[in-house]
C-alpha cells in the first residue's frame, strides 16, 4: 500500500496544477470586434495617466491620493489638456482660465452657464440638443464606429469608448445642467452615461461637471480636441452637467 500511494503522489500533483494552469476566463468581445476586450465591468479608481496639478507633474497613484484629500476639504479641481496632450489640472478656477487663455486663447469658463431655451432632437441613436432660438445648423450626425473628424457646430458625446454606441450632440451655447432629463440610453438619459468627447470647433471648450446644475469636479476639453478612451482620465460615465462654451 505504501508503494501504491507514492506512485499516486505525481500523479495528484500534476491534475492540481492543471487546475491552477487552466485556461483564463473568457473575455467578452466588442461587438463587432472578436477578440478585442470590451469595457471591463468595473472602473479603475482615478486617473491612469501622469497629470500635472498647479504645475506639478505626478504619477497617477500620488495624484489619486492627493485629489482624494484635496476633495475631502471641499476643493473641486478643473482638469484640462495640454497642446501636446498633457493632462493637467488646477485648484482654482483662476488658474485654470488662464491657462486655458494662454494654451488655447479661450475665454474662462463661463460659470454658471448662460441659461437658454433648448431644442430635443432624436434621430435613430442620436440625440441632438441646440439652442431652441437659434435655426438648425447644417450637417449631418450619423452613427460612428470610429472617432470621427471634429464638426464644426455639433460637440459630441459617446455612450462608449472610441466614439461608438450612442451619440450625444450639444450645439455651441447648449448648457445641460442635469442630463438626468436628456433622453439617452442609461436608464433612459445621459447621466453618467458618456465615456468619450469631441469638443466642435466652433466653440472655445466643451465643460462637463460631475455633479448636477454645474458642480463639483469639472473637465474642459478644448475646442477641436477628442478624447477617445475618458477611462485614462477618471472622467468614464461621470458627467452629469455639461456646456459647450461658444
Amino acid at each position: 500500500m505504501r508503494g501504491l500511494r507514492f506512485r499516486w503522489v505525481p500523479i495528484l500533483f500534476a491534475l492540481a496544477l492543471l487546475g491552477l494552469m487552466g485556461a483564463a476566463p473568457a473575455t467578452p468581445d466588442t461587438p463587432g470586434h472578436p477578440g478585442v476586450m470590451a469595457e471591463p465591468l468595473t472602473q479603475t479608481e482615478g486617473v491612469q495617466v501622469p497629470v500635472i496639478l498647479d504645475g506639478l507633474r505626478y504619477e497617477p497613484e500620488e495624484f489619486n491620493r492627493i485629489q482624494a484629500d484635496l476633495n475631502r476639504r471641499g476643493t473641486n479641481l478643473c482638469f484640462t489638456f495640454a497642446r501636446n496632450g498633457a493632462f493637467h489640472a488646477f485648484s482654482t478656477k483662476e488658474a485654470c482660465d488662464r491657462f486655458l487663455q494662454e494654451e488655447w486663447g479661450n475665454p474662462p469658463i463661463a460659470y454658471p452657464p448662460p441659461a437658454r431655451p433648448l431644442r430635443v432632437r432624436i434621430e435613430g441613436n442620436v440625440v441632438r440638443v441646440e439652442p431652441a432660438d437659434e435655426a438648425p445648423p447644417s450637417g449631418s450626425l450619423g452613427p460612428q464606429q470610429l472617432c470621427p473628424p471634429p464638426d464644426p457646430f455639433w460637440s459630441r458625446n459617446w455612450e462608449h469608448i472610441h466614439c461608438q454606441g450612442w451619440e450625444l450632440g450639444v450645439n455651441a451655447g447648449g448648457a445641460l445642467s442635469d442630463l438626468r432629463q436628456v433622453p439617452g440610453p442609461c436608464a433612459g438619459n445621459w447621466n453618467d452615461c458618456i465615456s468619450s468627447a469631441q469638443a466642435a470647433t466652433g466653440i472655445s471648450q466643451l465643460v462637463m461637471w460631475e455633479h448636477i446644475n454645474f458642480q463639483g469636479n469639472y473637465l474642459a476639453i478644448p475646442r477641436g480636441w477628442t478624447t477617445p478612451d475618458l477611462r485614462e482620465f477618471n472622467w468614464n460615465d461621470r458627467a452629469s452637467s455639461l456646456y459647450a462654451q461658444p
